[in-house]
């Protein structure tokens, strides 16, 4: 049995003290807020969890919301032209549906279910100086509170950083009343050099959701989000956007609200790369985890899925380690299992945040005529290390839209000699 210690009550400190409960281990989660201190606060996140996260969930039986809409089948991309009008549009299909839960409710539920199944839970805020006492009260002490001061004490990986500022200015806010599509799924809306609109079908305690995320190119003509102190201003500029930006979502909005007081943000995300280890006074180590070591702007929507990849990660990292000895070299190592998998959603973040190169504009402008690649596209969200093999350099895009194109001539040609026996 090991004695962990969970600083963060988010999803990975979540999800990977549920793993480590259900092993039997004792585990005790330091939460800044109780259970019912989340109905009041601000909506954290535009989270959008994929199939590979979903299933975790299930495994460890914290799918409370199994199967209740709105659930995420589809991806509508849309790339404007600056006149309004649209010059890319397509459609993807996710192999298997996500789901994007209000944090505030499932974080909410969750910790009040840790507490049901045994774990310890120390609720109030954990600073600087308290951490030397809860690593010697634990065999390993993670951090898992990525959004907290604490995370300014691991040192930066200057060699693994792209950008060193927030390449958007991000309002985030969540609609009620807004028409859906059927199936539903989430809205990405593109106008390069300007900025970015996507909106993730999600549920709230008070109905069904669409939370957007408008990312602004810093000093550009969307860039209008300071100075927001309210949820109506939040709510009228939102709507400006699109008027301005993307006039093809203006009628989806014709009834739409904001879902409460709190369901908006603004703000900016540094892209940042952390070292794993902190090392305390007294010499003993903490580990960093998920947001705390790898944080990516949220226009791809890999946050909570990345949080549930590294702590599937760390856990299975606990498990394997038949000695017990949880050092330096051991979270180095762990981390390193991590990076492997969090290289590719940060490149993709990156990359989509970035100019684009030609080869990934003529890809997704032939996803209009080609199914199939709107469906790859869209599978990369769930699983960003499929992105090598068709998207990130101009020769595996060509030789994927070749294929692509292969198979609908050869499919279609089949299909046509197929009929004409039949009759």
């Amino acid at each position: 049995m090991v004695n962990v210690g969970i600083i963060g009550a988010g999803h990975s400190g979540l999800q990977l003290g549920f793993a480590l409960l259900q092993d039997g281990d004792k585990v005790t989660i330091y939460s800044d807020k109780r259970p019912e201190d989340f109905a009041g606060s601000r909506l954290p996140s535009s989270n959008s969890v994929f199939s590979r996260g979903l299933d975790r969930e299930r495994e460890l039986g914290l799918n409370f919301w199994e199967g209740q809409k709105p659930l995420i089948d589809h991806t509508f991309v849309r790339i404007g032209d600056g006149s309004g009008a649209t010059v890319v549009a397509f459609d993807g299909r996710f192999a298997r549906h996500g789901q994007a839960i209000d944090q505030r409710l499932k974080f909410a539920t969750w910790l009040q279910e840790f507490e049901n199944r045994g774990g310890t839970v120390v609720y109030g805020a954990v600073g600087a100086d308290d951490l030397e006492d809860i690593a010697s009260d634990h065999d390993l002490t993670v951090i898992a509170a990525g959004k907290g001061d604490i995370t300014r004490l691991f040192e930066v990986d200057e060699t693994r950083l792209t950008y060193r500022a927030p390449q958007r200015r991000i309002l985030m806010l969540s609609v009620l009343d807004a028409e859906h599509p059927s199936p539903d799924g989430v809205l990405y809306n593109i106008l390069p050099g300007v900025g970015e609109a996507f909106g993730i079908p999600m549920l709230m305690a008070n109905g069904v959701a669409y939370t957007w995320v408008l990312e602004a190119v810093p000093g550009g003509p969307m860039d209008r989000f300071s100075g927001i102190d309210s949820s109506e201003a939040a709510f009228d500029t939102a709507m400006g956007i699109f008027r301005d930006f993307f006039p093809w979502e203006v009628e989806r909005h014709a009834q739409a609200r904001i879902a409460d007081a709190n369901a908006w943000l603004t703000g900016g995300v540094p892209p940042m790369v952390r070292r794993p280890v902190l090392t305390l006074t007294s010499g003993r180590q903490l580990m960093g985890i998920a947001d705390v070591v790898v944080l990516n702007d949220p226009c791809t929507g890999q946050g909570a899925n990345s949080a549930s990849e590294a702590a599937d990660i760390i856990h299975r990292a606990i498990r394997e380690n038949s000695d017990g000895t949880f050092d330096a070299e051991w979270m180095e190592q762990t981390f390193e299992k991590f990076w492997a998998y969090a290289q590719w959603p940060t490149l993709f973040t990156n990359a989509l945040m970035g100019q684009w190169p030609e080869h990934a504009v003529q890809l997704l402008g032939a996803a209009a005529e080609l199914e199939e690649i709107g469906h790859r596209f869209s599978g990369a969200f769930n699983d960003p290390r499929d992105l090598p093999n068709f998207f990130f350099d101009p020769e595996s895009a060509r030789r994927f839209t070749e294929s692509a194109v292969h198979r609908a001539k050869s499919r279609t040609a089949m299909t046509a000699q197929f009929a004409n026996s039949l009759t």
